[in-house]
């Protein structure tokens, strides 16, 4: 048999509180020769400053915190055509990267300080604190923008933050070993969510293999939450040029005792 590939010297293993395993390279949602440029992206009549990579066919994987994927703008256009998922609401964004639909739904609320986006990189944090400051000119009651680690330090992030009646996540589950991500990523889902009998999770993500759905669907279900898909026919027009070149699906996430509310 060969030997497996030597990892990365500064690749490692992280060590989640479900005691589950999974992988880190610091370097895997980097871009190190920093080739970022500002573009106004619009969603309907929200206009957001997006500082980072353009053009996914472009980008390495090394890249896939600072690029607009087609699943964060397909989100951002359900968020823009059900706003009141977010008004009046509190909002976390999870794996937010440049943080488009963060954004939109902070540009959505009038209350956008209630609103926090988080990434487990403290490289792209940066560069997402430097969007919500383009977007919202440094305004202390702006969004905010967090260090979360899926499944690690959740109770002190809950002191800090509390919980959301909205979570969110744009293509933020890509491994083919569904548990190394989905477990964490739902535990932390389970525990930020908050119990108002409307709170939700949406999950918008590239369909990468067929088992994909079933997987991510009994790993929510370990955490109490039922799945549900949206159909093709009930998201907004605006996504459809997307839609006919990617293939992706927006799943809700509720608790297994609550009503959907879309």
């Amino acid at each position: 048999m060969d030997n497996p590939a030597p990892e990365p010297e500064n690749f490692r293993k992280v060590k989640h509180t479900n005691q589950l395993e999974t992988y880190f390279y610091p370097g895997l949602f980097m871009d190190e020769h920093m080739n970022y440029t500002w573009k106004d992206i619009n969603i309907g009549h929200v206009q957001v400053k997006v500082h980072g990579r353009h053009g996914s066919e472009s980008a390495t994987y090394a890249e896939t915190g600072q690029v607009v994927w087609p699943a964060s703008e397909v989100l951002s256009h359900y968020l823009l055509h059900h706003s009141h998922l977010v008004q009046s609401r509190s909002v976390l964004e999870l794996g937010a990267g440049v943080g488009l639909p963060g954004l939109v739904a902070a540009k959505l609320t009038k209350e956008p300080s209630s609103v926090v986006l988080t990434d487990q990189s403290e490289v792209v944090l940066e560069l997402l604190q430097k969007n919500t400051e383009a977007n919202f000119n440094g305004d202390t009651d702006g969004p905010k923008c967090a260090l979360l680690d899926w499944g690690v330090d959740l109770e002190e992030f809950k002191k800090t933050h509390g919980t959301f009646d909205l979570i969110i996540g744009a293509d933020i589950i890509y491994w083919m070993e569904q548990e190394g991500m989905a477990e964490p990523l739902f535990q932390t889902v389970s525990m930020l969510l908050s119990k108002k009998v409307d709170a939700m999770f949406l999950l918008c993500h590239h369909v990468r293999s067929a088992e994909m759905f079933q997987s991510i669907r009994d790993i929510a279900s370990k955490f109490n939450l039922l799945c549900a898909e949206v159909g093709k026919d009930d998201l907004p027009a605006a996504c459809s040029d997307i839609l006919g070149n990617v293939p992706l699906q927006l799943l809700t996430f509720t608790p297994k005792d609550a009503d959907i509310i879309i």
